[in-house]
């Protein structure tokens, strides 16, 4: 066991006697070369999962990059990029690659013979990234169950940063240490690409079994009859087909925006909650609520929603998401909010979840993500939405029974492989922790 000695620096405690203390800056050098007259034209992206790659339209995160590039950071390989806004919940990379990115990016290159994986791995654990609260510009910090932080938009300065300071050993253990991690993280994110394959083969089942008993029902020898509508080619043979205007009048949400939101109040539901994660479709959760002011009862009745009633986000930022909603299944006193179109069931309390469950679907959606308009965020119409159809099944019913009760036992198994997901990741960065502070020596 080596002797170690205590820090000034709260996050990183003892290290061990032979270790020292040096600042970022004193470590690193910022790269601050713009693309002006260099013309690099190969745009990198960052997120605290996948860390730097080539962006393709979809795998980035933040704002969409501009035309004009003269003005983006260079990056050359094995540089470390660090997003000056997300850094606190992880968002940072070694990258592969020679490209550009946002003028908000931090990018960085060893000063001497350090090791740049070393530095990066102390970038990466939990320790590092809470012990930067308090140095940004901003609001919001959440912690999840495993002691990760959400995202958080919080710009941290460059003179900040480059002033927090790293453990650091001589070069030759910072290669132990980064061969050491670099094996052992390898195994965890297997175990973790596992986990997610398998939540990716539970929700394209769920996805397969929701579409199956919408269009299809519940008995697989029913006589199927031409639908004539263009979405779905055949259904059974006592459905029919009728626009969604038959069913529901269109109404539109408040006309607010995030400022007039407050906290406690009138339960309010906008786009924003509509495209979250945690949005079933089916259902009416707490996470979904926003609140605004009781004045908005006496002004804005024709903004509120009943049972029987869905709320639909009217842009989406891809195709994918065109027809996102979320199905009031509550009596309570809730607002649509910004940006909502409301689908106001013309048989008050009417039970609409089949419909609900019809809206997830490919199928039905491609009504929508056919004729929607836009470029980079795209708009949902009342009068689009006007001009779909939808199906009236004869036991709706018995197939939202068997869909709640399989979708569910869905979900528990994906929730349950979640949390494996975030035990792992808890122990990749608790191990990378204990070898780049020197609390555990890698084996000889």
């Amino acid at each position: 066991m080596r002797k170690m000695k205590k820090t000034s620096v709260d996050w990183i405690g003892e290290i061990p006697e032979s270790w020292g203390l040096k600042t970022i800056k004193q470590l690193m050098i910022e790269r601050n070369e713009k693309n002006k007259g260099l013309e690099v034209n190969t745009i990198l992206s960052l997120s605290a999962k996948d860390g730097v790659t080539i962006y393709d339209g979809e795998n980035h995160s933040g704002n969409k990059p501009r035309e004009d590039l003269s003005d983006y950071k260079i990056v050359r390989e094995n540089d470390v990029v660090v997003n000056s806004m997300n850094i606190l919940s992880g968002s940072v990379g070694l990258s592969k690659y020679t490209g550009v990115v946002s003028p908000v990016y931090y990018v960085y290159y060893p000063r001497f013979d350090g090791n740049i994986k070393f530095f990066h791995y102390i970038f990466q654990s939990f320790e590092f990234q809470r012990s930067l609260r308090g140095l940004g510009n901003g609001i919001l910090i959440k912690e999840t169950e495993s002691g990760g932080l959400n995202t958080i938009r919080m710009r941290i300065p460059s003179k900040k940063l480059g002033m927090q300071e790293f453990p650091i050993c001589s070069r030759d253990e910072q290669n132990r240490i980064v061969e050491f991690l670099d094996a052992n993280a390898q195994k965890v994110d297997v175990l973790i690409a596992n986990q997610e394959a398998q939540i990716e083969k539970l929700k394209a089942y769920k996805q397969s079994l929701i579409t199956e008993v919408v269009t299809k029902g519940l008995d697989p020898n029913v006589p199927m009859k031409e639908s004539g509508i263009e979405w779905i080619e055949k259904i059974p043979e006592i459905w029919s087909a009728v626009p969604l205007k038959t069913l529901f009048d269109f109404g539109k949400g408040l006309p607010i925006t995030k400022e007039n939101l407050v906290e406690e109040g009138i339960p309010v539901i906008s786009y924003g909650q509509i495209h979250a994660k945690w949005n079933s479709g089916v259902t009416i959760h707490e996470e979904l609520k926003r609140f605004v002011g009781k004045e908005y009862l006496e002004t804005n009745p024709s903004c509120l929603v009943k049972k029987g009633d869905f709320i639909i986000a009217d842009t989406s930022e891809d195709r994918e998401g065109c027809g996102n909603a979320a199905y009031v299944d509550i009596d309570d006193t809730i607002f649509a909010g910004y940006h909502t179109v409301i689908l106001v069931s013309k048989k008050p309390n009417v039970d609409n979840k089949y419909l609900a469950y019809l809206f997830l679907t490919d199928a039905w959606r491609s009504q929508l993500r056919k004729r929607v308009s836009g470029i980079k965020v795209f708009s949902i119409s009342r009068k689009l939405l006007s001009e779909t159809s939808v199906l009236v099944p004869d036991n709706a019913s018995k197939m939202v029974e068997l869909l709640d009760k399989k979708c569910s036992q869905i979900d528990r198994l994906i929730s349950i492989k979640q949390q494996k997901i975030e035990k792992l990741n808890l122990y990749k960065k608790s191990l990378i922790y204990e070898y780049v502070t020197g609390k555990k020596e890698v084996p000889a």
